[in-house]
């Protein structure tokens, strides 16, 4: 197909003027020159220049178009062909002179536009970079800042979103303290070269913000194939995966650095112990907040040839929870288990050199067995996703039913055999859980109502589904008086705060936990196993015990508490109040701690 010369001046215009200020310059510079030159010809040829110079006549030319200046009537003799000649040039000269104006001020803004977005390369060392950001999720960032405590600290965001907005964003919702600089840049968080403006092969760690599975893969490609073409093997990445399927081969992890969490497997456990528990998903937020006490692992000295429990009895402003021995983690080793030269002591406690080694001489303190009151506890669940397998493995023992509603009739065999317990009843209830009377027959039912958030929905909805099935449990609760809490799993921390109340009876499990738990894992690196005990499937894991199971109803001692609590199998991390289910961590040696009946000891332990 031939085309018109109309058609190619177009297409070579529109190529030219797409490549930018400086391609349109030169354009601009072949214009005047041409202009200048035409004026330059026609005044000559027609003898309205009185220089025989061709140079100086181009000059005057060039001038006339440059300032755009009028002529005068006298200029050239009055003749009017020179006056039409000027004029055209000088009315050139007001277009050339507009254009370039404008080209100057779009390249300058562009400049600006380019300077907020940081786009040069972010020249920094053992810096901290997150990569993703989500506008109203900035729980993962607080705890990063807190972190740093007092010490200097520098934070790279690198995300698609401008840099601006992100800056802008961060620095309403989070509180930045002078000793925390804040670098942002925007990026392609897949594409390696354009990690490379991040600097994550000299940063001291990675962390990967919570998003879906497929695009952490993704970045976890891109990052670990950045950082072993550099030689730095320091680099930490920490990333959450929720789903089994998408799990990095420990092999491949291992290689590349990459520490993961399933986090849908985490959230799970915690629904399924916050259930029958109520405040125990308060208590984990507390737990893995950077604000009070936190794990730390330390060397005490002294403490090599004592017993854990002779530890615990002497060890004040600081709770032992376990040690690092080589290469291996041992939480709750027991009352009889004896430290060594060269472990490392993991504590609880308000900061890593806090805890004080007493001189108090260790003493049995005869108190009772734990004996749990809590007997025929029935749960429902209403809803279906991955999770509910280990719902099931993780419930209490004290549970002797659990009725399974709104799930499809194709998936009931499947979680029928995740029923593995003998002394647990398992019921499906078919009837439709939107009519007020079938919903209310449900509720009287049972003690705990369990609402699992549908993973084939996109957040929001999910969410919202959720919201709608809560209002209407409590509205059940309320006008028929019953007596059931409610745990139910959140996806948006943003949506978890609609409907979160201070009646304590309804405790939601909310994703944003996964950012608390990114941040542990990228502060507390040699903890990684520590924390994957508490947060797995097995081992040791945080349970509220009531003071009134162990038949205490009194005032007493943290020392006494501790022993209680090792005599148990468990150590004792701080007590929670049954009036407004407020939690106290870490509590004095030597305090005195009054309990009643209903108030809890929040214990580390296996079962």
């Amino acid at each position: 197909m031939k085309h018109s010369f109309k058609e190619r001046f177009a297409y070579w215009f529109d190529t030219h003027m797409a490549k930018g200020s400086r391609d349109l310059i030169k354009l601009l510079v072949i214009v005047t020159v041409t202009a200048v030159a035409l004026v330059t010809v026609l005044l000559v040829s027609l003898g309205y220049s009185e220089s025989k110079n061709g140079f100086d006549v181009f000059w005057d030319s060039f001038a006339t178009i440059i300032n755009a200046e009028m002529p005068g009537y006298e200029d050239g003799g009055g003749e009017i062909a020179h006056l039409i000649i000027t004029a055209v040039a000088a009315i050139i000269g007001i277009l050339i002179t507009s254009v370039l104006i404008g080209i100057i001020t779009n390249a300058i803004e562009e400049f600006v536009e380019g300077l907020k977005d940081g786009k040069s390369v972010v020249l920094e060392k053992d810096h901290i970079v997150i990569l993703g950001f989500t506008p109203g999720e900035y729980t993962l960032i607080k705890q990063i800042v807190m972190a740093a405590g007092n010490k200097k600290r520098t934070i790279v965001i690198g995300s698609d979103t401008k840099s601006e907005e992100m800056r802008e964003a961060v620095t309403e919702n989070v509180e930045i303290p002078k000793n925390v600089r804040m670098i942002y840049r925007t990026i392609d968080i897949f594409d390696p070269a354009s990690l490379e403006k991040v600097s994550p092969a000299t940063s001291d760690r990675i962390i990967i913000s919570p998003m879906d599975d497929k695009k952490t893969i993704k970045v976890l490609l891109a990052v670990s194939l950045l950082i072993n073409s550099t030689d730095n093997e320091k680099v930490r990445v920490c990333a959450l995966i929720s789903e089994n399927e998408y799990e990095f081969p420990e092999s491949v992890a291992a290689k590349h650095n990459v520490t993961t969490i399933k986090l849908h497997n985490t959230i799970a456990k915690l629904v399924a112990l916050s259930c029958t528990q109520t405040g125990l998903s308060d208590a984990f937020r507390e737990l893995f907040a950077f604000d009070g006490n936190e794990f730390y692992s330390t060397e005490i000295s002294g403490t090599a040839g004592l017993s854990f429990g002779e530890l615990t009895y002497r060890l004040d402003k600081g709770v032992p929870v376990g040690l690092i021995r080589g290469e291996k983690t041992i939480l709750n080793p027991g009352k009889s288990f004896k430290i060594e030269d060269g472990d490392r002591l993991i504590v609880f406690s308000e900061d890593k050199n806090t805890s004080v080694l007493t001189d108090l001489d260790y003493q049995e303190v005869p108190m009772n067995k734990f004996k749990s009151s809590d007997a025929d506890q029935k749960v429902a669940i209403i809803g279906y996703n991955s999770s509910i397998k280990t719902i099931f493995k993780e419930m209490s023992d004290d549970i002797s039913e659990v009725i399974v509603a709104g799930i499809p009739s194709g998936r009931k065999d499947a979680v029928a055999r995740l029923n593995k317990s003998e002394s647990r009843t398992l019921t499906f209830y078919d009837k439709d859980l939107d009519e007020e009377e079938d919903l209310l027959e449900l509720a009287k039912m049972v003690n705990h109502m369990v609402l699992l958030s549908d993973y084939t929905m996109d957040d929001e909805s999910a969410d919202i589904q959720s919201i709608f099935r809560i209002m209407r449990l409590r509205d059940i609760r309320t006008r028929f008086e019953l007596d059931y809490n409610i745990t139910a799993e959140m996806r948006k921390k943003s949506n978890l705060n609609l409907i979160r109340e201070e009646d304590h009876l309804d405790y939601v499990v909310s994703t944003n936990m996964s950012s608390l738990f990114l941040a542990q894992l990228s502060e507390n690196y040699d903890l990684t196993d520590a924390f994957r005990e508490i947060l797995s499937n097995s081992g040791n894991e945080l349970h509220l015990k009531k003071a009134g199971d162990f038949g205490l109803d009194g005032t007493y001692t943290t020392l006494q508490l501790r022993n209680l609590a090792l005599d148990n199998d468990g150590v004792l991390l701080g007590y929670m109040r049954a009036e407004n289910y407020e939690s106290f961590f870490n509590p004095g040696l030597k305090e005195e701690i009054t309990l009643g009946a209903d108030d809890s000891l929040i214990v580390l332990s296996e079962v």
